[in-house]
């Protein structure tokens, strides 16, 4: 059997964060920032990207011509993105020139995905449509005929149940009735 001591640093877990800054990033802003993180024990913190000057930055629509810096934290000691602005925000930067965004966050999510290039792969193939002709056969998916067919085979998956012994059907016992406040107190 394991001790907890090894559960719990088999259980390890980390909080990972993107800070965004637009426009020209202060200088030593990542080395004043893991400073200022390193409460709670700051895993990685690097420069990710840095986008070109953009007419209207990504996450930054009252900024315009800016270039956004993004960098990565990675933290061991659970931290919120609330509290990494505060500590942002002490570095002398102003509220509407930096984003921070968990990665699990939805926004974060989204952009993921539209980041991701396209494989140019088709989404469907010949296979995923019935044998290359594109034709479906209307009998085998529902009507009537279909119903009917569908009705046999839970029957006979029920039988095959009660050959094997599993129960199929529980039957609650008959409620007792409650003749209490079953006639009017004034009369009727």
């Amino acid at each position: 059997m394991k001790t907890f001591k090894e559960y719990l640093t088999e259980s390890k877990k980390v909080y990972s964060f993107k800070i965004k800054v637009a426009g020209e990033v202060p200088e030593k802003f990542q080395e004043g920032l893991k400073q200022r993180l390193e409460r709670c024990k700051v895993v990685t913190l690097e420069k990710v990207s840095t986008t070109p000057i953009q007419k209207v930055p990504l996450d930054f629509p009252e900024l315009e011509n800016k270039e956004v810096t993004v960098f990565e934290v990675v933290t061991e000691y659970p931290i919120t993105a609330p509290e990494i602005s505060v500590d942002v925000k002490n570095m002398g930067l102003d509220e509407a020139c930096f984003r921070v965004r968990g990665s699990n966050e939805p926004t974060e999510a989204e952009q993921v995905l539209a980041d991701s290039e396209p494989s140019g792969e088709a989404l469907l193939d010949e296979n995923d449509l019935d044998k290359g002709t594109g034709k479906i056969k209307h009998k085998d998916y529902f009507g009537d005929e279909f119903n009917k067919g569908f009705l046999k085979d839970l029957a006979k998956a029920a039988k095959d149940r009660k050959k094997d012994g599993v129960q199929i059907e529980f039957k609650l016992p008959k409620a007792k009735e409650d003749k209490a406040g079953a006639k009017s107190a004034v009369g009727s």
